[in-house]
């Protein structure tokens, strides 16, 4: 199976990503981004009275998934569970669909994830998304530009996610 980076970590650029919190909807969830020699950490505070999410996403993405079969992460968590989510875009501006997949993490301790594809459910605003609600000018995964992480588990209290790596995994 070969895979390849679909964002560059190594170093990150902190211009590359793009934090969304829920105070855009008048929440008062707190999520930052810090990135290191090798990986991007996001921390802060979930608080579920008024939202209760917090988010952060690539500006765009090396390659696009239109190849790909899968999305191996390798996520160094705090034992609650995260959303991996795919985007035509990266803007906070129209809100477009969202395709997720949730993963957990273990407290501390780098987590190997696999998410197939098909695993991904279109949303909005986290509600499922009919199919036939979906823009035909945004087919998945083609059209994807973006990949995010999102926490909206339900539980107010400090989070942290440090993402080591986020490569596809190659057709063929």
């Amino acid at each position: 199976m070969t895979r390849t980076p679909l964002v560059s970590l190594g170093p990150p650029d902190p211009a590359d990503w793009l934090v969304v919190n829920d105070n855009v909807m008048g929440g008062r969830s707190l999520g930052s981004l810090s990135v290191g020699p090798t990986a991007v950490q996001f921390l802060g505070a979930l608080d579920t009275v008024g939202g209760g999410f917090a988010s952060f996403r690539s500006q765009g993405l090396l390659v696009g998934l239109g190849g790909c079969t899968a999305i191996h992460l390798q996520v160094r968590g705090d034992g609650r569970e995260w959303s991996c989510d795919l985007r035509a875009a990266a803007t906070v501006e129209g809100f477009g669909v969202t395709w997720k997949a949730t993963f957990s993490t273990q407290a501390g301790l780098a987590t190997l994830v696999r998410l197939p594809l098909e695993s991904f459910r279109p949303t909005w605003r986290g509600e499922p998304v009919p199919p036939e609600r979906i823009p035909a000018d945004a087919p998945f995964p083609d059209a994807m530009q973006s990949i995010g992480f999102t926490i909206a588990d339900g539980r107010d209290g400090a989070f942290r996610l440090e993402v080591l790596a986020v490569e596809g995994e190659l057709r063929g």
